[in-house]
């Protein structure tokens, strides 16, 4: 190998960001870390919540690079010219083919580095610890000395970058600019594992992500350029059952605004939840009716540790199934059955088994709920089909009722989903297929009460 030719591949080695376009998915963001070994490129790949996938099939000529991931869902593929700070080119996966994007950590292409979002407001890059575990993410505050009102932005579940970014539509990146424009600071920041933050998200818990939310809000009371005495608590489905547990664990926090907030049990919110999203996605009733029964199977192993060769016998069926339903070209790129198989259970299986899923499904909020003494406003999507409205509004009412709340406000967003853009069905399948922005009744809804508690 000669001198110039490690320099070509130093030349792709590190970290690159950017966003694969997938036909039906719309945009899924992702991240490659690729290292240099000799003569050899190697890598892992972070994407839908997935860290560290291990990438294969590397070839680079000096300006094209190939890169591959095997997957239970068959060989994708990537290949992409590599030139001015970006790789950019074509994606395919068993004949679905897409592009895709990438390039350097903070310097996304065709943006100059002195983004116009610094002439609206102020973005700092913040570290902070949270026990043995490193979180990054973005403090953004408006323009002017403050000190400023301030709201701890919480996300849902899953693996997630600071902007909550669902099929390609960053939910929080977007509600911080909002907020800053209302004179609201915030912080958000990658979940464990994501970026650079340190750590699995998979192998935390509910009450380990409230303690990486009280980390957050602590960074907040720090600062000089915040209100000490205006901080809120903001979160979004998943992050809807962590606000209150944060909110019990101190005596600092203004208001507690719930998004999409589930407020019955984890395992009863799973129950309901199941039949409203593959209906949503148009399953029919008797494979629905299968689902239910893998769920049941699974949510009472989960409950008393018992059953587990059960649910993957199950899971197991499941997978063999999918496989004889692929077309015969894309069951003949599939080289190991047994192997596609026993990936897709034990994926599955790993994610049950996780500290986290466990955590999720034994949790009762409402002593939480019951417990708040702050302010509370939650907003629903009408066509939620994942935190269901007719389940949740009336759970999340009673609690309050029977809190000491300063005040409660509960409201409808109308024709909203569960990421509250306005929706058609509500199902997830269409989230991609939808204008990647918040409906407007939600912005307006949440921003007047907002500006009703920054200015008490």
């Amino acid at each position: 190998m000669s001198a110039s030719s490690d320099n070509l591949l130093a030349d792709v080695a590190g970290r690159w960001e950017g966003v694969t376009t997938v036909p039906g998915l719309g945009e899924l963001p992702f991240s490659v870390d690729i290292a240099v070994t000799g003569s050899d490129l190697s890598g892992t790949m972070d994407i839908q919540g997935n860290v560290g996938l291990p990438l294969s099939g590397f070839a680079f000529d000096g300006s094209n690079l190939h890169f591959e991931l095997q997957s239970p869902l068959g060989l994708a593929t990537w290949d992409g010219e590599v030139g001015d700070g970006a790789i950019e080119g074509v994606f395919d996966q068993l004949g679905n083919e897409g592009t895709f994007r990438l390039h350097r950590p903070g310097a996304e292409s065709g943006q100059p580095a002195d983004s116009v979002r610094d002439t609206e407001f102020h973005a700092e890059e913040v570290t902070f610890a949270s026990g043995a575990f490193t979180l990054t993410g973005e403090l953004l505050l408006p323009l002017g000395s403050g000190p400023h009102p301030a709201v701890v932005l919480i996300n849902g579940s899953g693996a997630q970058d600071r902007d909550s970014t669902v099929a390609g539509f960053p939910l929080f990146g977007e509600l911080a600019e909002h907020l800053a424009g209302l004179g609201i600071a915030s912080l958000r920041w990658d979940d464990r594992g994501m970026g650079d933050s340190s750590g699995s998200d998979a192998l935390s818990t509910l009450d380990g992500r409230a303690g990486d939310a009280g980390a957050a809000l602590a960074l907040l009371e720090s600062r000089g350029d915040v209100d000490g005495e205006r901080i809120g608590l903001l979160g979004h489905s998943e992050g809807a059952y962590i606000a209150p547990i944060v909110a019990s664990r101190s005596d600092g926090i203004a208001f507690v605004a719930l998004l999409a907030s589930p407020a019955v049990p984890g395992d009863e919110l799973l129950r309901t939840q199941l039949p409203r999203v593959l209906t949503a996605a148009g399953v029919p009733a008797d494979e629905i009716e299968r689902h239910q029964a893998r769920q049941a199977l699974s949510l009472q192993a989960v409950m008393t540790g018992e059953g587990w060769a059960e649910v993957e016998r199950s899971y197991r069926q499941l997978a063999r199934r999918q496989l004889e339903d692929l077309s015969d070209d894309a069951r003949e790129s599939i080289p190991d059955e047994e192997y596609f198989i026993d990936t897709v259970v034990q994926d599955e299986l790993r994610t049950l088994r996780s500290p986290w899923f466990s955590s999720l499904v034994q949790y009762d909020p409402r002593p939480d709920l019951i417990g708040l003494r702050v302010p509370v406003l939650a907003l629903f999507g009408e066509l939620d089909t994942q935190v269901p409205l007719d389940l949740n509004m009336p759970a999340l009412s009673e609690a309050l009722a029977a809190s000491d709340a300063a005040s409660h406000t509960i409201e409808t967003v109308a024709q909203a989903n569960h990421l509250f853009q306005t929706a058609v069905t509500g199902s997830l399948d269409e989230y991609a297929e939808l204008e990647p922005a918040f409906a407007p009744d939600f912005l307006q809804q949440l921003g007047n009460w907002l500006t009703t508690q920054i200015s008490r």
